[in-house]
């Protein structure tokens, strides 16, 4: 049996993040920068030095020259006791013949001040000195420089090495401390945006919808993304889950009126109460097929609720496509005491799937027939605006409210208005003219004005 790994919170790898970029800044970068500096300062000595001895060199033949070609160990002398700064630096001048004139040696430039000189041994340790030949004159031969520079251990002084490193430690102690406190707070504020969506999401499962107060934002856009996007499912599912409510309490009641105006009949028949009429009999197939379709309207939920709703659109003139739909309307829409008008603009064409589509026609004018009372008006425009086809649907019918208006899209909804036998359905036609439009590609609006009347409108993408 494997063990599973316990994965480590958001606010330890914030602050793990944290005290690695402070390691990183606090120590490989000054510890970079000095390495850099110690061999930026000895390249540069080492030029200085170099300089130097052309200097010296220079000096040594125009002494040579002045002479009249010959070496005067007094003036050599002269020349090379002055150059402190050759440091610990052993300097011999060889002529022509190969003959030594004087060697300085790192004994006598200590105490030449002093006046006086200690021998030194005239072998040294190749191991501790750097050899340097510089031939003097640029044709004839008149001498050379020999060098032996002892190297030192490094080019600063240990003393100086062990406080740069004592400090360079204690500053990247201080930068670390520094950055797990900030660490800390900063990876305390990242991480609470996602504790309180956890928790959110948490409360949202076992089915508390409560809206909780988010006005204290992290000001991370993606944080704070997401603690909205959080509160809008639990709005969303609360407002789902009451839609559910009331579509069970309105199937309960549809239910309950059919079976039990059957069930009477039926009964009644049955103990000899009452005579099977065919108008008894034709009362009870009314109510079977009112019960029939709300179970149809169900069953379109379901498939919606499914996604299964395929549709096969085809290329379609719309003028033509929507001339003989309107036409089976008129005769229901007089027989109402409705004025029904269309105006239809030709060379329109949208792919569409011909018999999904009637049924949004065909609900959208059920719904504004059933609305709207005796002598009212019902039009539908079909006409383009830009690349996009334009279907209205306006009637003055009672309308629809401010407060149900956002929501007659919304699987289940219907509002108090219709909540009748006579004027009600199940809440789902217009959730199905909904998806039944963006599975075109399209999309559905609606304007109402309370006592005035509705318009829908269907934009569809033209073909061009």
């Amino acid at each position: 049996m494997t063990m599973k790994k316990k994965a480590s919170s958001l606010r330890s790898q914030f602050l793990k993040l944290y005290v690695l970029l402070a390691i990183l800044s606090g120590i490989v970068v000054p510890a970079l920068s000095t390495w850099l500096s110690i061999k930026a300062f000895g390249a540069l000595i080492i030029q200085r030095r170099q300089e130097d001895i052309n200097n010296l060199a220079e000096a040594l033949t125009t002494l040579y020259n002045e002479e009249g070609g010959i070496w005067k160990r007094r003036r050599v002398m002269d020349i090379l006791h002055p150059a402190p700064q050759w440091g610990n630096m052993r300097i011999s001048l060889i002529d022509a013949n190969e003959r030594e004139i004087f060697t300085l040696r790192p004994l006598q430039q200590a105490n030449h001040r002093g006046g006086h000189s200690e021998p030194e041994d005239n072998k040294l340790d190749k191991s501790e000195y750097e050899f340097t030949t510089l031939k003097l004159g640029s044709k004839p031969n008149i001498g050379r420089l020999e060098i032996a520079r002892q190297l030192p251990p490094n080019i600063f002084s240990s003393s100086f090495m062990r406080y740069l490193t004592r400090y360079t430690l204690a500053g990247a102690v201080v930068m670390i401390l520094i950055a797990c406190g900030i660490g800390f707070f900063v990876a305390g504020k990242l991480s609470r945006p996602v504790i309180n969506a956890i928790e959110r999401t948490r409360k949202i499962s076992k089915r508390n919808y409560e809206p909780e107060d988010i006005s204290e934002l992290s000001g991370v856009q993606e944080l704070d993304e997401l603690t909205q996007s959080v509160e809008d499912l639990g709005r969303s599912l609360s407002r789902q889950e009451e839609l559910r409510r009331r579509l069970m309490i309105d199937i309960a009641h549809e239910l309950r009126t059919p079976l039990t105006v059957t069930r009477t009949q039926i009964e009644a028949i049955a103990d000899g109460v009452l005579e099977p009429t065919p108008e008894r009999l034709n009362l009870c197939v009314n109510e079977m097929q009112r019960l029939g379709g709300l179970i149809a309207n169900v069953e379109a939920l379901s498939r919606l609720e499914g996604e299964t709703l395929a549709i096969k659109k085809e290329k379609t003139d719309m003028k033509s496509f929507l001339e003989p739909v309107l036409e089976t309307f008129r005769p229901i829409f007089e027989k109402s005491g409705i004025n029904f008008s269309h105006e239809l603009d030709g060379n329109i064409y949208c792919e569409i799937d011909r018999e999904n589509f009637r049924h949004v026609i065909d609900n959208l004018l059920s719904n504004a027939q059933r609305y709207t009372d005796k002598n009212g008006n019902v039009n539908v425009k079909l006409h383009r605006e830009n690349n996009s086809a334009i279907i209205e649907v306006q009637d003055t019918g009672i309308g629809i409210s401010e407060k149900d208006l956002p929501n007659i899209f919304e699987r289940f909804y219907r509002t108090d208005e219709s909540r009748t036998r006579v004027t009600g359905g199940s809440g789902v036609g217009l959730a199905i003219v909904k998806a039944a439009v963006e599975a075109h590609g399209g999309k559905i609006s609606a304007k109402s004005v309370k006592g005035e009347g509705s318009c829908f409108v269907i934009t569809l993408q033209m073909l061009v």
